[in-house]
């Protein structure tokens, strides 16, 4: 009874150690560039951005460093969202959803604003901030908002991924937002 209870205890002790190892093994960053607050401006500043002459705007081929394409279930929402949905389940459809309006802008141009936070654990992470854009259509209409966006990570193989999604925006005047675009703090 004595030694099964020793090689109980040895094997507690042992999995107690090799778990974590495991667990880092395949952990998501949690500081630097692949870590969620960075992963979100990036997402902004970058994955929504674009510029005259750009390729077209393919959402599984821009985005994928942000969406787990391979398991798309979510909940994905944005009252800015083109159409006449703004609620979707899956991130490959709601990506697609984008692909009209961003094809048909000759810029999209974004800024960070406030209230940036994030929360973070092994796993999942939640993330904040504050944006602003500029739409210029091919038809020269400009269309300028103010906005507010909190994503919700999943760590996915190693990388954080887009889970959860909730944008939110409101048109303002161009001159209002001038002073913030192209700022990434």
């Amino acid at each position: 009874m004595t030694s099964l209870k020793l090689m109980l205890a040895a094997a507690a002790i042992a999995g107690a150690f090799t778990a974590p190892a495991a667990a880092r093994d395949a952990a998501c960053p949690q500081q630097g560039d692949k870590a969620p607050l960075s992963l979100h401006k990036s997402w902004i500043m970058t994955g929504w951005e674009r510029h005259e002459g750009d390729p077209r705007f393919v959402f599984a081929e821009k985005m994928r460093a942000y969406y787990d394409l391979e398991n798309t279930t979510g909940v994905f929402y944005d009252n800015f969202a083109p159409g006449e949905k703004q609620l979707f389940r899956n991130a490959a459809r709601y990506g697609a959803n984008w692909e009209d309006l961003q094809n048909a802008a000759r810029s999209v141009a974004h800024g960070l604003t406030d209230g940036h936070d994030e929360i973070i654990g092994d796993s999942v992470a939640s993330t904040t901030l504050g944006f602003v854009g500029r739409i210029e259509r091919l038809d020269g209409k400009v269309i300028a908002f103010d906005g507010r966006s909190q994503l919700g990570w999943q760590c996915v193989k190693g990388a954080w991924k887009i889970r959860h999604e909730l944008n939110y925006a409101w048109t303002v005047e161009p001159k209002t937002i001038e002073n913030f675009l192209g700022k990434a703090q």
